[in-house]
């Protein structure tokens, strides 16, 4: 029982000794008025201390190895998260002790513009998960409501009533217009997608042709097989999880889709990858 509560103190210091919050900026973003907003968001909220590197995040690995903090923001201007920084914040953000795996839960805040990262900083209500949207096959047996449309068999879809059990239904093979109405109207909290993908386009489904999401100019909208535009509108908050998309996660510029969702679709959080994808566990496992 001694050695336990020896070994329970020693933890106890060592959870002390970690910093809860730490944001990390570059001198660019930080000399910029409107991110500076962002930053003194974040700082009010979390009560963070902030750290401010020149040109490369790898810059402050001591800093970050002493503070050794439990959460880490990167504030950034869109144009700085391209893949390069992501790699370098993995690789980084591993590095605080000698193990391989991540010694912090680390996120990067952005937004299409300083406006929109400021209005993700200054959320303090939790999010609550109560209505789903999926373009891809969810379990909503675990929801508490929802609907997701198949990406592999045309005219099916599934939908979950508060208090009932999944039924499926028959829809149109063309399934964009509903599934912009499932964000503007249904105003879901979490919305998960997959098949083909590009920074610029998702394809709505995946062994048959309907329509897709698309984006330009800080607009995210459906286009479907007939032309017509179905712009998004949903600033509800929400999750995005872009499960099994390739290059959903990528920024390459102003038109980049993840800066639309960001926008136009009141996503707050999501996950996505920079890179091709199959069945990469980095995404489909974060569902599971």
């Amino acid at each position: 029982m001694k050695s336990l509560t020896v070994l329970a103190s020693l933890l106890l210091g060592v959870i002390q000794g970690h910093a809860e919050y730490l944001i990390v900026v570059s001198k660019a973003t930080q000399s910029k008025p409107e991110w500076q907003k962002v930053v003194k968001a974040l700082q009010d909220k979390h009560s963070a201390k902030t750290i401010v590197f020149d040109k490369n995040p790898s810059e402050i690995l001591p800093t970050l190895q002493k503070a050794f903090p439990r959460h880490t923001c990167f504030v950034c201007q869109p144009d700085e998260v391209n893949k390069a920084f992501v790699r370098e914040v993995h690789q980084l953000t591993r590095g605080l002790d000698e193990d391989p795996y991540s010694d912090t839960q680390w996120g990067i805040l952005t937004g299409h513009d300083a406006d929109n990262a400021l209005t993700i900083a200054k959320t303090k209500k939790p999010l609550v998960i109560e209505r789903v949207s999926s373009g891809t096959e969810v379990e909503l047996e675990r929801c508490r409501e929802g609907v997701w449309y198949c990406e592999l068999k045309k005219n099916h879809a599934v939908r979950k009533k508060e208090g009932e059990e999944p039924r499926p239904f028959r829809t149109p093979t063309d399934t964009t217009k509903l599934l912009v109405d499932s964000l503007n109207q249904y105003k879901a909290q979490l919305f998960v997608t997959s098949g083909h993908a590009t920074e610029r386009d998702w394809q709505i489904g995946y062994r048959y042709r309907n329509g897709s999401f698309r984006s330009g100019k800080g607009q995210l909208y459906g286009l479907d097989l007939a032309g017509q535009r179905h712009l998004v509108n949903s600033p509800n908050p929400k999750v995005y999880m872009p499960i099994g998309n390739c290059l959903m996660g990528h920024i390459n510029g102003q038109d980049a889709m993840a800066l639309a969702f960001l926008k136009n679709a009141g996503v707050h959080q999501m996950l996505g990858y920079i890179v091709p994808t199959w069945y990469g566990y980095a995404g489909w496992g974060v569902l599971d």
